[in-house]
């Protein structure tokens, strides 16, 4: 069972607590600057789509193996 939630208002003049909002603390601090964003590399891309073209190889070879009933012939 869940305990029970509790609405709590801060006294006037008090801060309330960050955790309070429904933002975790690390949102309610100042953002942390980002990198500007850089793409990768032509060679990085590259290989990317190879692997991508490779792995829809192996799939249309296995599929078609499966499929075929050619792998049960070895």
């Amino acid at each position: 069972m869940e305990p029970e939630k509790q609405n709590q208002t801060p006294a006037p003049g008090q801060d309330p607590d960050p955790g309070q909002e429904g933002l975790p603390p690390a949102e309610n601090g100042p953002a942390p600057e980002k990198k500007p964003w850089k793409p990768y590399s032509r060679k990085a891309r590259l290989l990317a789509w190879v692997g991508i073209v490779f792995m829809v190889f192996l799939v249309i070879m296995y599929t078609y193996a499966f499929s075929s009933g050619i792998i049960l012939k070895y």
